[in-house]
């Protein structure tokens, strides 16, 4: 299947689940008290998307990545660099006598190799500066994420006072929704830059 295919097909998902969360939101009928409880699950989850499906977009990425890139020292260097993150960390820590001979090889028996990378690790929090530096690692620059570092910074900060069971009221739809509105701005963008990445050089993959 084709990246943005597939990364749209996991978009799907997660907007008919938001979705369905708006309709009951504009439900008329609803109680303030229903409406506030309403209002913290739809941010929850909003987050939780956001957060997602960034993690999804990247795990595409690297995983098609191997698949085009025979050698680790023919990616770009920032990838290059995540890419062999536990061997630079376990080179580190060695004494200077073993680590002359594992630097004599390093070249024959690891950037000659298929890069692997390790798993996308968007921490305990996706606040905007940790999304920037693993786009950053995919050497990926998003405008978004940029323009909207206040706001992306609000979401994950009320998502994690209604995570720990703070009383966080979110009062008005119309507010929630133009938070909705930038986290699919973000996730639209995610997919189609990650597809146009995979296209260019040194990866050239069809899709």
């Amino acid at each position: 299947m084709k990246t943005l295919d597939v990364l749209t097909q996991d978009l799907s998902w997660r907007e008919s689940e938001l979705g369905s969360l708006k309709l009951l939101l504009n439900r008329t009928g609803n109680t303030v008290k229903q409406k506030e409880v309403l209002l913290r699950a739809a941010w929850a989850m909003l987050y939780a998307h956001y957060e997602g499906f960034s993690k999804f977009c990247l795990t595409v990425f690297y995983d098609r990545a191997c698949r085009e890139i025979a050698k680790c020292q023919d990616l770009p260097e920032k990838t290059r660099v995540f890419a062999l993150e536990s061997d630079l960390k376990k080179l580190r820590k060695m004494a200077s006598l073993d680590l002359i001979p594992e630097l004599e090889k390093f070249s024959e028996d690891v950037l000659a190799n298929t890069p692997s990378f390790p798993d996308v690790d968007t921490g305990s929090n996706l606040w905007p500066s940790v999304l920037e530096k693993l786009l950053d690692d995919a050497d990926i620059v998003s405008n978004e994420i940029t323009a909207n570092h206040q706001k992306i910074r609000t979401l994950v900060a009320r998502r994690n006072a209604i995570a720990h069971g703070q009383k966080n009221m979110i009062k008005e739809v119309e507010y929630y929704v133009t938070y909705e509105k930038t986290v699919y701005q973000i996730m639209y963008e995610l997919a189609y830059l990650v597809d146009d990445r995979l296209k260019q050089p040194p990866y050239g993959v069809v899709s």
